[in-house]
């Protein structure tokens, strides 16, 4: 009795060993390459470039309508 208790736990371990490797296996072929950064680190750094953009839109606009103020356009 011990014996098949024994074979079938093995047996067990060995196939959800089997299926642990087979998710890693299909886990790292959908991954994204290691040199490559995150999805959220590539929307972090757009939506920067886009602030960054648009302060300097800002900006642009603040001096074009300081300079029609004074009348100097």
């Amino acid at each position: 009795m011990f014996n098949d208790y024994h074979y079938l736990a093995l047996r067990d371990r060995s196939l959800r060993e089997q299926d642990l490797a087979e998710r890693v296996a299909e886990r790292r072929r959908y991954a994204r390459p290691e040199r490559e950064p995150s999805l959220r680190a590539r929307l972090a750094r757009r939506l920067f470039d886009l602030a960054v953009a648009a302060e300097r839109e800002e900006t642009w606009r603040v001096v074009w309508e300081r300079l029609e103020a004074r009348g100097r356009l």
